[in-house]
């Protein structure tokens, strides 16, 4: 590691260059590689014209959303200690609304009406401390980050106050009953277990130590007391994300189950949740599988939940290919085409991402040419079916399992779709711009509240001492 203000020697690439190791060890990966015209023009014969309804199938509304985080240093001197924030935003688009946004006479947009959208937008904070900082006078930072993260999942951050907080969602997602299989302060097992309507707050049989329900998403895992945590806060807003749908999923279910077949959730990234908290993805799963069975009982189509992935390896692969597929194409990605182009492993699971996804991935290239990774969620409870494993693999690509969800998918992206960026939907992109923390100046204005509420900190905590 380099002192502050040193500058690299300008030759220090040539070791490099003369070690043999160097150049047998890049003979010795493989990786995913541009296809030849042959190979391409194959692929490319595999896919089939999208499906397309006239009218589209369109929903009511649209919720949209995104995050972001920004790892702040409480001061210049003390680099390596962080304060996190995050920022999960939603979108909420009228497609009446949406509709009148141009002038029928001079075809221009509104931009009264545009600005309005914008004020639609509802982003939702969470500040987190990050490496170095013990929270509330805990004992060490992992401790001080379990408080921290119950802290922050149990405020109602609802706009019209309901009482609805995401902690309580983790209990309703486990069928009003949650057990820990270990306690997070001593492995204690069993660990703790929380009830609809109970406390969400326990103490360890064996420490007696406080247990948090919201330890049940193990980013306390993540934390170290003198490492960077970075990696434990994009977790925490990855689960977030997907935790806040399935608030949303629930409040209208138990309010007004129908309104769901008019509202079409998108989010920005795959159906699935990565690292310590992945076992929320089958929770998630078996909620949208309960709403749409739910609808089905009233005689009314599923709710469309959407995850569109703009960068990653299966984003990579299409578009090496965009310049082989003719327009208005689709394919769904099976197992066996992700591992042989894609991921390219010799021992393949029995089922991709058994403990992570909870949608199914497909390539769409609209009639207009722009190429979009999206998801949609598996039509089944639980990855049992057929006995899991390969039978589950094999079933969750057949497309009539989808319905009409797959031209719903498409038909929307084919509305939203614009040119602004690439790949990009326009309810993702107000999302994105709400949730965005920039560099310059959010990124230097986080920096001046993390540092500033520290100091202030100090100095209440110091003044009885002083006077005395």
């Amino acid at each position: 590691m380099p002192y502050a203000r040193e500058t690299a020697g300008k030759g220090g690439h040539s070791d490099f260059v003369r070690n043999p190791d160097v150049q047998g060890f890049l003979e010795n990966c493989s990786y995913i590689r541009e296809p030849s015209d042959e190979e391409a023009k194959q692929i490319a014969s595999q896919f089939i014209a999208a499906p397309a309804a006239d009218p589209p199938l369109l929903p009511r509304y649209v919720v949209a959303s995104d995050g972001s985080k920004s790892d702040a240093p409480i001061s210049d001197k003390l680099p390596s200690t962080q304060v996190g924030f995050l920022k999960v935003s939603h979108v909420l688009v009228d497609m009446q609304r949406y509709a009148d946004l141009i002038d029928p006479v001079n075809r221009f947009v509104d931009p009264f009406k545009v600005a309005d959208m914008h004020r639609s937008a509802s982003p939702v904070t969470f500040v987190m401390p990050g490496s170095n900082i013990r929270y509330k006078g805990t004992n060490n930072v992992r401790d001080g980050f379990r408080r921290a993260l119950f802290d922050q999942l149990n405020t109602d951050r609802s706009e019209d106050r309901s009482g609805q907080v995401l902690a309580e969602v983790l209990i309703d997602l486990d069928d009003g009953e949650l057990k820990l299989p270990a306690n997070p302060c001593c492995r204690h097992r069993p660990g703790a277990t929380f009830k609809k309507g109970g406390p969400l707050t326990v103490r360890c049989d064996a420490c007696a130590a406080d247990v948090y329900v919201t330890d049940f998403l193990r980013l306390h895992e993540g934390i170290s007391d003198f490492g960077d945590n970075a990696s434990a806060m994009t977790r925490m807003m990855n689960a977030v994300e997907h935790l806040m749908l399935a608030a949303f999923i629930v409040q209208v279910l138990r309010a007004q189950p129908q309104a769901l077949a008019e509202i079409a959730f998108v989010l920005d990234g795959p159906l699935a949740v990565f690292g310590e908290p992945a076992k929320l993805a089958q929770r998630m799963q078996a909620l949208i599988y309960r709403a749409n069975d739910r609808l089905a009982s009233l005689d009314l189509p599923p709710m469309l939940v959407l995850g569109l992935q703009k960068t990653g390896g299966l984003m990579d692969h299409a578009l090496l290919l965009e310049r082989f597929l003719p327009n208005g194409v689709l394919r769904v990605v099976d197992d066996e085409y992700r591992n042989r182009f894609i991921t390219g492993g010799d021992a393949p699971s029995a089922n991709f991402g058994n403990e992570t996804y909870y949608g199914q991935d497909f390539l769409f290239k609209t009639e207009s040419g722009r190429i979009f990774n999206f998801a949609i969620p598996y039509p089944f409870k639980d990855k049992t079916f057929g006995g899991g494993g390969v039978a589950f693999a094999r079933a969750k690509v057949e497309r009539d399992r989808y319905g009409s969800l797959i031209q719903r998918a498409c038909d929307l992206i084919r509305h939203f779709e614009m040119d602004l960026y690439d790949n990009s939907l326009v309810p993702v992109a107000l999302a994105h711009r709400h949730a965005s923390i920039s560099l310059v100046p959010g990124g230097k204005v986080l920096d001046l509240v993390a540092r500033s509420g520290l100091s202030r900190g100090r100095s209440t905590t110091a003044a009885p001492a002083a006077k005395a």
